[in-house]
């Protein structure tokens, strides 16, 4: 006990000790099983508030279950490791879960006052957004790249923006920049689609920039697409 001997036999007291492993072993498996608990809570709240039960709240917080646990997890964990002496000696293991939609509004709202602090400090323009702004670009969310993904959505759909109305000399010195959400009225509208008469498909909300004037009104800017989009320079 409290002793590691490596190939060579060489002997390590390690009594003292904390060992921290990470692994991505079952995350799909993980993640997926999130999302299904995740789900089944909003729609028993949902069900809650229809039925005007009082005291319903809506909690992101989930926890695997033990069953989870026992029948999918330890077995594909004894099928990667192999030796059930190894796992017995792991006194706890911590799941890392997708972020749920709150945190992905935290998330957001970082990269966005990342991003406001540049244009204010290095352009003195001031940049406005909404909730709803953050709501479309938390759907950018891949499962796969975690908070990396969100930092990309910004750059692609907000950034990107920016920069071209900044080659294209849009962007007067100390002006109030809006982001507003196109084609949604709080929801995703839904658009009949032509080639298939009585279909419905999902049209998704367009990211815009608007100068906020002086009396209050905005002007939205007509950006022309950069001809190489990927050779684009940032302003920032």
């Amino acid at each position: 006990q409290g002793r590691l001997t490596d190939g060579k036999g060489k002997t390590i007291d390690c009594k003292d000790a904390i060992f921290i492993m990470t692994s991505n072993v079952a995350s799909d498996e993980i993640a997926q099983h999130a999302l299904q608990l995740r789900q089944e809570a909003m729609e028993m709240s949902k069900k809650r508030i229809a039925e005007n039960l009082e005291d319903v709240q809506i909690s992101d917080k989930i926890t695997i279950s033990k069953q989870f646990k026992e029948k999918v997890i330890r077995p594909i964990l004894k099928a990667h490791f192999r030796r059930d002496e190894f796992l017995g000696r792991i006194n706890e293991i911590v799941y890392f879960l997708p972020f749920c939609h709150s945190e992905l509004i935290q998330l957001v709202n970082k990269e966005l006052n990342f991003w406001a602090k540049k244009a204010k400090a290095r352009h003195n323009i001031t940049l406005l957004w909404d909730r709803e702004v953050m709501d479309v670009l938390a759907d950018g969310y891949n499962l796969h790249y975690g908070a990396r993904s969100i930092k990309h959505e910004v750059e692609r759909r907000v950034v990107n923006q920016l920069a071209a109305a900044y080659e294209q000399d849009l962007l007067p010195r100390g002006c109030t920049l809006r982001i507003t959400v196109e084609d949604s009225d709080k929801q995703l509208l839904k658009t009949k689609d032509s080639s298939s008469p009585g279909a419905e498909k999902t049209k998704m909300p367009t990211l815009r920039l608007e100068i906020v004037e002086k009396d209050s009104k905005s002007r939205k800017l007509d950006i022309q697409a950069p001809l190489n989009p990927e050779n684009i320079t940032y302003f920032l």
